[in-house]
């Protein structure tokens, strides 16, 4: 029972947490959430047993936090970096290692240089959680959002694997360099090749699951949410590293080709919807942990008979060398990267870069492992004191993350950002629409003009910026409710069957539930807007839910007649909305009059001064004419793809424009699907 209530309040201090947030918007959450925890403590009547088996915190959270990181990398900027990559998450973290021992043995002599050697280990890996929660406030490069998810990719491991030798010389008093090199080439190699094993293996299996017609969304997300852990133990029952290996088996999955299909569309976003929510969740216990533990990790050593002032002084001093030593390092090594660069912006890059990469939860769990006792059944000296030192660096590498980083690299007006995801969104428009010209295919020229004149609609509407986002879902919404009615009366009267209204009815609450889903995925987590243009260009580009309503075989020219009344209905619903006083009204409705008028052209319909011209349009005709626009449109939505990737590449946009645009390209895709 216990148990499960430190659960609840866990939960219960991240759900509070998520509303601090927005109220001290200058305080980095994972600050906030520290901050809960420490309060949790501090108000509590009774010591709360917090006390977590460090190997079961990293299996429990870190696995998973990795894993979802390996798999949302950008492959290319890591490959492209991974000289530079290496060189932080292995090279800095034993400098590291080597300069804090020194020190603080140097400093304090009654610390042994081995176990000085263990604290510096400790303080190697950095907590890319912490950055993360600072993307609102900064402005990173690609090259530094590269270097420091890519760091944070390996450097667990490094800085597990260095704590650990140095802990068996701390408390055996043996240290052979060769074994311990030979040790560290095992583990470290040894995990990357059983991750890429195991991740290949997971993905087979994902694959015949398909095959044999048993893989769901259900089925696919709880496969992908058990393969961390698997692939964690079996790493370490291997005596490799499980980090590594988890790290590895993501990259790799990630990496293996997948079918653009509407079904694999619905796949990921169920999965990124999972994952996102999982995420959050886990970090935010991860830092609440952490502040819940801090003061259990000071206090004995505050409250003994050391100086207060000498205590600070050292955590000062050793937050000061590890910084330091990670500046020095970054420094020259961006300096030989960039050598056309002035002295000056390298060293502030370089700065951003160093604070950026604060200490955290896997510094604090790894210093509790250190043993109560030597191998002579002694107790193991200063451990409280290193405890109390890791724990001083943690605090002061968060609040020069929080507050310095944002000053170095602001991120900069709303506005500005806003209009940067607007033009990257025109240029991946325009590179298709250039390609789909260039594509033309005979016997389908028609339908890719038809196409093309919907991606020329489409960038117009985004120069403009003159349909407001949220005011297009609750058009789209009435309209919806304006089909149904029209579809219900329909069935009643006759003139269409039952089978035909209750397709058309099921595909009315699926769109409807599309757009709910753009709208509650913008603003879960407090960022409002997080979806406001994919849901905006979903609404914009919704005539395309419109003619998959008409994707079922059609029998006689009365079904004909009856989707051009479906259409119509929207069609006069949104002219009637665009002489509304309300100019965000009338704006919106006016753009999606335009997607109606564009949809009603697949069957060869002509909107002129307000009256209809209907040709004769054959069931048949109707029926290849949708065919070919269904092509045309499932080519250009892999053409959007592409050209997001190569955007990406060539560093036109960075990652989160990036994911922003996958993401819409994919609710499209799904949209579309009949």
């Amino acid at each position: 029972m216990e148990l499960f209530e430190l659960v609840l309040l866990l939960l219960g201090a991240v759900l509070v947490s998520t509303v601090l947030d927005q109220m001290v918007p200058r305080v980095s959450l994972p600050l906030v959430q520290i901050g809960l925890g420490a309060a949790i403590m501090a108000l509590s009547g009774a010591p709360i047993q917090v006390e977590v088996d460090p190997e079961l915190f990293l299996v429990l959270f870190i696995a998973p936090l990795l894993f979802d990181e390996a798999r949302h990398a950008e492959k290319r900027a890591l490959w492209d970096n991974k000289g530079a990559i290496v060189s932080l998450a292995v090279g800095l973290v034993l400098a590291t290692v080597l300069a804090t021992g020194f020190v603080l043995h140097w400093i304090e002599p009654s610390v042994s240089l081995a176990a000085a050697f263990a604290l510096g280990a400790a303080l190697g890996p950095t907590d890319a959680v912490a950055v993360t929660a600072l993307g609102k406030d900064v402005r990173l490069s690609q090259r530094q959002h590269a270097l420091l998810s890519g760091e944070a990719l390996i450097n667990d491991a490094s800085g597990v694997v260095s704590f650990q030798f140095a802990i068996a010389a701390a408390v055996t008093g043996a240290f052979s360099l060769a074994d311990a090199a030979a040790s560290f080439a095992v583990s470290f190699f040894g995990g990357i090749a059983f991750g890429l094993a195991l991740g290949l293996v997971a993905a087979l299996a994902l694959r015949l699951i398909r095959s044999q017609g048993f893989e769901s969304v259900t089925v696919h997300v709880v496969f992908e949410v058990f393969t961390p852990f698997i692939v964690f133990l079996l790493a370490e029952h291997a005596d490799v590293s499980g980090i590594l290996a988890v790290v590895a088996a993501g990259l790799l999955m990630a990496l293996l080709p997948k079918e653009l299909t509407p079904a694999s569309a619905r796949l990921k976003i169920a999965s990124d919807s999972v994952w996102e929510t999982l995420v959050f969740v886990v970090n935010g216990v991860v830092f609440v942990l952490l502040g819940m533990q801090l003061p259990q990790a000071i206090m004995p050593t505050w409250n003994g008979p050391s100086d207060a002032g000498l205590l600070v002084g050292l955590v000062l001093l050793l937050t000061v060398m590890v910084v330091g030593v990670r500046f020095a390092w970054v420094f020259v090594m961006e300096r030989l990267a960039q050598r056309g660069v002035s002295g000056r912006a390298v060293a502030r890059g370089a700065l951003v870069t160093t604070l950026a990469g604060p200490k955290g939860a896997v510094t604090l769990s790894i210093m509790f492992t250190i043993p109560m006792s030597l191998a002579s059944g002694e107790v193991f000296p200063n451990r409280d004191l290193l405890i109390f030192l890791a724990s001083g660096v943690i605090l002061c590498t968060l609040l020069l993350a929080n507050f310095a980083v944002p000053l170095l690299a602001p991120r900069g007006k709303d506005a500005e950002s806003s209009a940067g995801e607007g033009a990257a969104s025109i240029r991946v428009l325009e590179g298709v629409l250039r390609q789909l010209r260039e594509r033309e295919v005979a016997g389908s020229e028609a339908a890719a003009r038809l196409v093309a004149r919907q991606y020329e609609e489409r960038i117009k509407r985004l120069q403009l910026q003159d349909a407001p986002a949220a005011r297009l879902v609750e058009l789209r919404a009435e309209s919806l409710a304006c089909q149904r009615a029209y579809v219900q009366g329909c069935v009643d009267e006759g003139s269409v069957t039952h089978a035909e209204g209750r397709r058309y009815l099921d595909q009315i609450d699926r769109s409807a539930k599309v757009l709910r889903r753009g709208v509650h995925r913008g603003g879960a987590d407090g960022a409002v807007g997080r979806f406001k243009v994919s849901v905006a260009r979903l609404a914009h580009s919704f005539g395309r839910v419109i003619r998959r309503l008409r994707g079922a075989k059609q029998a006689n020219e009365g079904s004909l007649e009856f989707r051009i009344g479906f259409e119509r209905c929207a069609l006069e619903f949104f002219e009637t909305q665009a002489t509304s006083a309300d100019a965000e009204t009338a704006s919106a409705a006016a753009a999606l009059a335009a997607e109606c008028r564009a949809a009603l052209e697949v069957l060869g319909l002509r909107e002129d001064a307000g009256e209809a011209d209907v040709p004769a349009v054959t069931a048949a005709a109707a029926g290849r004419a949708k065919t070919e626009v269904a092509e045309v449109e499932a080519e250009a939505l892999r053409l959007e793809l592409d050209e997001i990737q190569r955007l990406r590449e060539e560093g036109v946009l960075d990652r989160e424009a990036a994911r922003k645009l996958r993401e819409e390209v994919y609710l499209l895709q799904m949209t579309t699907s009949g």
